[in-house]
Order: C-alpha cells, then structure tokens, then sequence
C-alpha cells in the first residue's frame, strides 16, 4: 500500500521524465496569443472589412475586450489532451500493471493523477493568461480603446485556472474510460474543436449547459460569434454557475473513471 504523498511523487516523476507538459503549453500559449492579433486588427478596421464584420465601435466595448482575452481558453484542450495522455501513457507503454501492483487500491491512482494533474492545468492556465494579457495589450497599444483593466484580466484568470484545472480532470476521467491514447485524444478534439462548434452556432442555449460553454461563462465572456461572424451577446451563465456545471461534469466523470478502473481488467 502506498500513501497519498508517494502517489503524488510517482506521479510527479513520470511527468517530469518527459516535455509533455511543456510541449503542450507551449503549442496552447502559441494558439492563444495568435488568434489575439486578428481579432484586435479586424475589429479596428486594419484589416479590410473588418469593423463590417465585426461591428464598429468594439474596441470601445469592454465586453469585446474580455472577449479577446478569453483567447486563454484555447489553453483548456490542452490541458484535456494532458489528462487523456496521464492515464492512456499507463496503458500505451504498459506500466498500468506495476502501479497498480505498487498500490492495488486502484481508485487511490486515479485520484492522485487527477490532483496533480489539475494543478499542472492550472499551472499552464497561469502561463497561458499572463502571455494573452500580454499579447492584447500590445496589440491595443496604436489603437483608441477601452482601458484594459486589471479586473478584466483578473476576472479571465480566475475562470481559466479553475476551469482548465477542472479540464485536466476530465482528460485523466476520458483517458480512464477509453484508454487508447489515440481513441481518447480524436475523441476530445472532436467534441472540442468540431461538436461544441455546431452546437454553440446552431444551438446556443443548449450550449451553455456544455463544458465549453461553462468555460467561456467562467471566464466572464459576454459576447459569441453568431453566423455571421458578427459579434453578439451570448447567452450564457452566471460565472459561479458555470464553474459549478464544469466542477459537476468533472466529479460526475471522475466518479464513473474511478468505478470503472477498479472493476476492469487490465490485461
């Protein structure tokens, strides 16, 4: 039988034996950022046709510049993708055996992963905002617009640490569950990149209810692309309330994870 503190110092060494973690939150810093520049240039009509697109007068509107910080959230697939790997790397390379032979109580290593793995997508949250905050801020700097504040930042922050920490859960939750790292990491991006998509432009009041609705709540987004490209006002919930759903979805699948784990075979 092996204590909480050991779990957590395995845990820890196979994370810090490979660029995992680094890789994925440099790639998330590098999406993060990018999407920032054409978004601030359309909407100050440097780019042609952008104020038609966009509309006039958003660099005016600190619901739009939240909007652009949110950028962050690009991070939280990132810390998903690092969860599903924590848990699919035991089967891939075939360790799962020896830690569970190390501490039979199998619900005890699912635990362990996901708390040290929600403070890594925590961990990357902070990097991830603190290099949007950046990038707005120098991208705003030749245009007339509303004061970036440190309470339209802060407010992004809070939301993204906790959210994409709640994320990292969810990723070891799904690694769990499907346990093919290839499977696991299509499936995620999938529901992320292309599902959510569908369902956020066709379905909004069904898409806040979804974990990347919760997210963009949490992180006080007040405005969504509709159709049109154009920007609008979303419908979404109030911050305590997305961050209650995202803590929901992710005790709801860590409880399934764990249950799973300990009545599978592993072979």
């Amino acid at each position: 039988m092996t204590g909480w503190g050991a779990l957590l110092a395995a845990e820890w060494r196979k994370v810090t034996t490979t660029k995992m973690v680094w890789v994925l939150t440099l790639v998330a810093v590098a999406l993060s950022t990018v999407n920032v520049v054409p978004t601030v240039l359309l909407a100050s009509g440097t780019i042609s046709g952008g104020v038609e697109t966009l509309g006039e007068g958003q660099l005016q509107n600190p619901a739009f510049i939240t909007t652009v910080l949110s950028q962050a959230g690009t991070g939280a697939l990132f810390a998903l993708i690092l969860g599903v790997i924590a848990m699919t790397g035991e089967y891939r390379h075939m360790t799962i055996t020896s830690t569970f032979l190390a501490e039979p109580r199998r619900g005890r290593v699912v635990t362990a992963k996901m708390v040290l793995y929600a403070g890594l997508g925590a961990a990357m949250a902070v990097v991830v905002v603190l290099a949007v905050a950046v990038a707005t801020y120098a991208t705003l700097l030749p245009f007339d617009h509303t004061p970036l504040t440190a309470a339209m930042v802060g407010r992004v922050f809070v939301g993204a640490v906790i959210g994409m920490a709640l994320y990292a859960i969810l990723g070891v939750s799904i690694g769990a569950l499907i346990r093919s790292q290839v499977a696991a990491i299509i499936a995620v991006v999938v529901w992320v990149l292309l599902l959510e998509a569908i369902v956020s432009a066709l379905l909004p009041a069904v898409a806040k209810w979804l974990p990347g609705g919760a997210l963009s709540a949490a992180m006080d987004v007040g405005m969504r692309a509709d159709m049109t490209g154009s920007f609008t006002t979303a419908d979404v919930l109030p911050g305590w309330a997305a961050i209650g759903l995202l803590l929901v979805y992710a005790v709801v699948f860590a409880a399934i994870a764990s249950r799973t784990t300990i009545r599978r075979d592993i072979t």
